[in-house]
């Protein structure tokens, strides 16, 4: 009877044993595949956060001394440049605003050291200064400053002010990663604020 027990002993066949191990292989490779993506697109999302973030600075700086200074008309009239000619985009885009302080603060799109690649700047204490980080390319950075001459200051030929309308400008930043991700595409991220002077004195 021992001897029967003893001899009956079952076990996997070869067969058995080589298909369990194909499915395990295919079930650890769907699984890591799986992993993968999904860790690529949770580091491609967490990237475009950031960019965002970072565009969001880029325009808060700006619409921030807009909101606490005041338009720089007398630039505009001083370089020639007609404000009525909407918008002010792209090489000639400059946004010329007072400070607080009355400091002039100059805005710009321009070229960086590193080919092919735009940043915004701003011209402060007699240098042009980046304000976006390396990683970010401005595609595009356009004004639209309303009423087209100053509206504080009284005009002897219209015997009145140039408007009653409260300065506002309306920015428009477009930008998107310098940085190719791993599928060698790159989302332009659209960002648009229109902010008015607080200042409003006659």
């Amino acid at each position: 009877m021992l001897k029967k027990i003893i001899n009956n002993k079952s076990g996997f066949t070869l067969v058995e044993v080589v298909v369990a191990l194909g499915i395990f292989a295919i079930a650890t490779t769907y699984s890591v595949s799986i992993f993968v993506q999904s860790n690529q697109v949770q580091k491609r999302t967490a990237n475009e956060q950031r960019l965002q973030s970072d565009a969001r600075f880029v325009l808060e700086v700006m619409a921030r001394e807009v909101r606490l200074g005041h338009v720089d008309y007398a630039y505009y009239a001083g370089q020639g440049i007609n404000l009525a000619a909407m918008p002010l985009t792209q090489d000639s885009a400059i946004l010329a605003v007072r400070d607080a302080d009355n400091n002039q603060l100059l805005f710009r799109r321009a070229e960086s050291a590193q080919a092919g690649r735009y940043v915004v700047q701003v011209f402060s204490g007699g240098q042009w200064l980046d304000i976006t980080p390396e990683d970010l390319n401005v595609v595009r950075l356009s004004f639209y400053i309303s009423p087209s001459a100053d509206p504080l200051v009284w005009s002897d030929a219209l015997v009145d002010y140039p408007s009653d309308q409260q300065p506002l400008v309306t920015i428009v930043l477009a930008t998107e990663s310098a940085l190719e991700d791993v599928h060698g595409t790159s989302n332009v991220s659209y960002l648009q604020t229109t902010v008015t002077e607080r200042k409003y004195m006659r």
